[in-house]
């Protein structure tokens, strides 16, 4: 895998953060994010962490 750039990091962050903000609305969404989380870079899953972000 390669490294992301923070740009990457801090744009995927804010779209987990809106579609959190509304978990109803989003929630096939959400559900696939949850699937996919084992791919997510580190540094995106430390910064939801250090914002007690769980998915």
């Amino acid at each position: 895998m390669g490294k992301f750039s923070s740009k990457e990091i801090e744009i995927q962050y804010n779209l987990i953060k809106m579609l959190l903000a509304e978990p109803e609305k989003y929630r096939d969404a959400i559900n696939a994010i949850k699937k996919d989380i084992v791919y997510m870079p580190i540094e995106l899953k430390k910064k939801l962490e250090e914002e007690n972000i769980f998915l």
